[in-house]
C-alpha cells in the first residue's frame, strides 16, 4: 500500500483530551503505513511530546480567528506538505483546515470534535463566533468525526450537521500502560500519607470545566464520616491559586496535596481509592478511561460521553453535576464498602478491555482512513 500522509491541525500546544489523542496518534499509528505531521498553533508540552516520538511538527500561529493571515499562512504550509488527509481538533482549528484545506486543493478534509462548543469556556461573543465560523465551513469538511456518540447526535439534532457525514470513533486507552498489577501504592509514602486514610484524586487541567470546586465544597462533608481523609489534586491551570484559597478557606489545606502536571499517572491512579470527575463538560475523558483501566471506582458528573463510558452502580457512580452534596454522598458509598468498590474497579477494566482498548481506536481510525481514500480513488475512477 502506498503511504498515506495524514496531517492534523491540533488546537492548542498545551495538553488536554485533543493533545493526548495526537500524542497517543504518534505512539500507535503503523508507521509502515501511515506519515504524521501535526501543526501547531503555539509551541509546548504537545510539540515537545510529539517531537520525543520523532514526529515531524510545525509551530504555526492561528490567532485570531477568522483573520486571512493566518488563514493564507496555512493554505502555503498545505499546499507544501500536499498530505492526503487533513485532520483538525477544537473549533478554531476546524475553521482553518475546512477552509484552508479547501483553497488549497486537500483531498480529504476532517473535522474532530472532542467536545461541545456550547460547552467552551469562554466569552458568549467568543462562542457566538466559533459558532458562526462552524456553520458556515461545515460544508466543506468531508467528514466529521466524534470522539462521543453524544457529541454526534448533538451536532446532528442541534447542529443540522449532515447525518451521513459525522461519525463517532471514541477514544482508547493503553492497557499495558494502565495495568493494575504492574503498579503499587508506592506514591502514598513519598507523599507521606498513610495506608489506610481515604485517598481520592481529581486529574486533569485546573478550569472551570473541570468543576474541581464543586470537589472542595464535597469534601468537608466526606471529613465528617471520614477524618483522615486526602484528596490529590493533579494538573495545573489558571485557577490553581484560586483553587489552593478555596481550600484554605475549607479548612482543607492538609487535606489536599497538589501535586501539578504529572508524567506518571498510572503510579498517581494506583495510590487512589476513588477517582473523582466533577466536570461540567466532557468528551470521552482519558482521565475516567485510565482510572477505569487501573480498576479504580470512578465518581464522575452524568455529562456528554461520560454515560457512555461508565454505567451507573455497574462500572462506577453517575452524578448531576454541580452537586456537592450529590458527590460526596456517591463518593462515601464507595469508600464505606471497600469490597463493593473492588467490584466496580474490577467491572470497569473489563469494560475499557472490551470497548475502549487502545488497539480498537488505533484499528477503527486506520480503517477509517483505508476507506476515504479507497472510496475518492473509487469515485474518480467513475468520473
Amino acid at each position: 500500500m502506498t503511504m498515506v500522509t495524514v496531517l492534523h491541525l491540533a488546537g492548542s500546544g498545551g495538553w488536554a483530551g485533543g493533545e493526548t489523542y495526537l500524542l497517543l496518534l504518534a505512539r500507535h499509528l503503523d508507521r509502515k503505513r501511515f506519515r504524521l505531521i501535526v501543526a501547531s498553533p503555539e509551541p509546548g508540552a504537545l510539540v515537545d511530546g510529539l517531537q520525543a516520538e520523532g514526529i515531524e511538527t510545525h509551530v504555526l500561529n492561528m490567532e485570531p480567528l477568522g483573520s486571512p493571515v493566518p488563514l493564507l499562512r496555512f493554505r502555503r504550509f498545505l499546499g507544501e506538505k500536499r498530505a492526503d488527509i487533513v485532520q483538525s481538533h477544537g473549533a478554531r482549528a476546524n475553521f482553518y483546515a475546512r477552509t484552508a484545506g479547501r483553497l488549497a486543493g486537500a483531498r480529504t478534509i476532517i473535522s474532530t470534535v472532542h467536545n461541545s462548543i456550547y460547552d467552551y469556556p469562554v466569552s458568549r461573543l467568543k462562542k457566538g463566533l466559533y459558532l458562526v465560523c462552524d456553520r458556515l465551513t461545515v460544508p466543506l469538511a468531508d467528514w466529521t468525526l466524534c470522539v462521543a456518540e453524544s457529541h454526534r447526535q448533538e451536532l446532528i439534532t442541534r447542529c443540522g450537521y449532515p447525518p451521513d457525514r459525522v461519525v463517532t470513533i471514541p477514544n482508547g486507552v493503553d492497557l499495558q500502560r494502565f495495568q493494575p498489577a504492574r503498579y503499587d501504592r508506592r506514591l502514598r509514602q513519598e507523599l507521606g500519607i498513610p495506608d489506610e486514610a481515604p485517598l481520592v484524586g481529581v486529574i486533569g487541567r485546573l478550569t472551570h470545566q473541570k468543576g474541581h470546586v464543586h470537589l472542595f465544597h464535597a469534601l468537608p462533608l466526606l471529613l465528617k464520616k471520614f477524618p483522615s481523609l486526602r484528596c490529590l489534586v493533579v494538573g495545573d491551570g489558571e485557577l490553581r491559586e484560586e483553587l489552593q484559597m478555596l481550600a484554605a478557606s475549607q479548612g482543607l489545606t492538609s487535606h489536599c496535596f497538589f501535586l501539578g502536571v504529572r508524567r506518571d499517572i498510572p503510579q498517581v491512579l494506583a495510590a487512589l481509592d476513588v477517582l473523582v470527575l466533577p466536570s461540567l463538560s466532557e468528551g470521552l475523558p482519558y482521565a475516567a478511561l485510565e482510572g477505569m483501566a487501573m480498576a479504580k471506582p470512578v465518581v464522575a458528573s452524568a455529562v456528554n460521553g461520560v454515560p457512555e463510558l461508565i454505567q451507573d452502580g455497574i462500572t462506577g457512580r453517575l452524578v448531576p453535576r454541580e452537586d456537592p452534596h450529590a458527590l460526596a454522598k456517591a463518593v462515601e458509598e464507595v469508600l464505606a464498602d471497600p469490597a463493593a468498590a473492588a467490584m466496580l474497579g474490577r467491572a470497569a477494566r473489563r469494560r475499557v478491555e472490551q470497548r475502549y482498548s487502545i488497539e480498537e481506536w488505533i484499528r477503527r481510525l486506520e480503517s477509517f482512513y483505508e476507506r476515504l481514500l479507497t472510496n475518492e480513488e473509487r469515485s474518480c475512477a467513475h468520473a
